[in-house]
Order: structure tokens, then sequence, then C-alpha cells
């Protein structure tokens, strides 16, 4: 895997099992090249990424997975090589954490109305980093017998519609672009085939506020609860992606998402991202900012 990347990288930062440095660990032994961390509304893991790729050598990509609303459909949002310092993507991402702290009891109380009963103190142990999610809602369901898996957790629970599912403040997408670009970072749709909407719709949509790229190589195999058909069209789908990207000049990037070794998940580097996919984002970068991303957690 010495010519291969993977872009998309969740860590204990947000609802990740491993440490970042673990991850650059796990990555080195693979035998990856780089590694982009995109732990969901923080960038708190990414100094520890960093100070172990100096001494693992393996490139670090700082970004974020932003969730944000687009015609009441949920967008996940990729930023990279943004600065990390931005007073404005930092009051956007403190913002995002807020929300998810401020859910929690709404889904604990659904929950206890169907019998499930869970302390808030008990999800809280569960959080190593700064953004609570429903991964760790789910661990302690799983732990306490109420549910055998995350999935199950999430199909009968916690899942959009489920029945202890709560809304939380998200930005626009058109929100979520601009900050990026404003930290001069740049803007990459995530697993575009889990928006239910066309995707030339999306592009068309999304390109005039500034969108940079779309994620092109993802597990798709690991995205649960969908139709054989479903899952018997990704190819095709994928080679359509491919045009759309040419036709509206997007950058192509890709990665496994993961989380962990979690069983259901995708295992890190099962994207087999080629390296000339960073090399391209990095090209973007320089022409859209004039200069090479530099990289600082200060």
């Amino acid at each position: 895997m010495t010519s291969f990347v993977d872009l998309h990288i969740h860590t204990t930062a947000s609802d990740g099992s491993d440490t970042p440095s673990q991850v650059l660990e796990t990555a080195h032994h693979l035998g990856l090249r780089a590694v982009g961390i995109t732990d969901h509304d923080t960038v708190s893991g990414i100094a520890e990424a960093l100070e172990a790729s100096s001494k693992i050598g393996i490139t670090v990509v700082p970004g974020v997975e932003i969730s944000c609303q687009w015609e009441r459909k949920s967008i996940h949002l990729l930023g990279y090589y943004f600065d990390l310092a931005n007073p404005g993507i930092t009051r956007l991402l403190k913002g995002m954490r807020r929300g998810r702290t401020e859910r929690l009891p709404k889904m604990l109380a659904k929950l206890r109305q169907l019998g499930i009963d869970i302390d808030q103190k008990e999800v809280e142990a569960e959080v190593c980093g700064e953004a609570i999610g429903r991964p760790h809602l789910a661990q302690v369901m799983i732990r306490k017998g109420y549910v055998s898996s995350f999935e199950e957790a999430f199909d009968k629970y916690l899942g959009y519609g489920r029945p202890a599912y709560a809304q939380r403040p998200r930005p626009t997408i058109a929100e979520g672009i601009r900050t990026i670009l404003d930290a001069s970072g740049l803007p990459v749709i995530a697993h575009p085939f889990t928006i239910k909407a066309p995707i030339e719709e999306l592009l068309i949509k999304l390109c005039p506020m500034g969108l940079q790229g779309v994620e092109h190589l993802y597990p798709y195999k690991y995205v649960a609860g969908r139709s054989k058909e479903w899952y018997d069209n990704i190819p095709q789908r994928l080679a359509q992606l491919k045009q759309l990207a040419d036709q509206y000049d997007l950058v192509l990037t890709g990665g496994s998402d993961y989380h962990g070794a979690i069983e259901g998940k995708a295992p890190l580097g099962s994207a087999q991202v080629p390296y000339k996919i960073l090399q391209g984002l990095q090209d973007r970068y320089q022409d859209l900012f004039g200069h090479f991303p530099c990289i600082s957690t200060a």
C-alpha cells in the first residue's frame, strides 16, 4: 500500500476508537503514505497526529468533518488544509460541539420512555475528546445489553427518524463551504452517494457556492441498510461522478471513514486511494490560494 493514502479518518478526538498516535502507527504498519485526520466538529486531534507523523514519517493532512443542512437533507462536508486557528471556523466548530452536548439529554429522555435507562455520565465517560456523539451513546447501549451492535443501535433507536433521535443545530451547506474557504481551506463533499439527492443536481447547486471537491473513492460496501441494487450500482455511479467532477472542475478525494477496529466499519486504508489524489488536492490548494498548504497547530 506504499502508493496509497487515506484522507477520511476519525480518532478519539471525536467518535473514533483509536488515538491519533494509534492511527499513525496503524497507517505506518499498512504502508500508507498520508492520512487525513477529519474528526467530527473538532481539530483537537491534529496536534498529536502531527507529532506522531514527525516520528513515523507519514504525511498528515489536517481536516474536519461538519454535518450541514441542504434543502432538509443532511450533507457531510470535509474541510482540508484550513487555518486551524481561524476565528470563523473555530466559532462554527464550537457551536457544533455545543449542539451535540445539548442534544444528548433529549435522546436519553426518549430512550427512558422506551424502557432504556442510561445516565448521562455513563455516556460522557466514553468520550475521550471534545465531540460527544451518538456512537458514544451506542457504545453504552451495547455494554448494558440493550443492543448487540452499533448497527442495531442506530437502526432501532438512534438513526435519523428513529424513536430516540433528536435534531441538533447544523449550519447550511453554504455556511459550511464559505467558512472553510474563509479559513483558507478546501471544502469537499463526503460520501456523496449516501445523500438522498441526484448527484448532478447536488453539484449544480453547490459548485457556485465554492465547493472544491467530492469524495470519489469510499468503501460503500460498509454502508448499512441499502438494497442489493444500490450496492450493485456503485461502480456505475463512481464512473458518472468522475465525469461530473471533470465537468464541474472539482478535485476527487477519497478515504475509508475509519472509526477504529469496529465490527461493520471500514478498515483503515480500505478505500485504496492513490497518492496522486493527495497531489491533486494540494495542486488545487496552490491554484486557489497561491501557495502550498502550510500546516500549523498554533
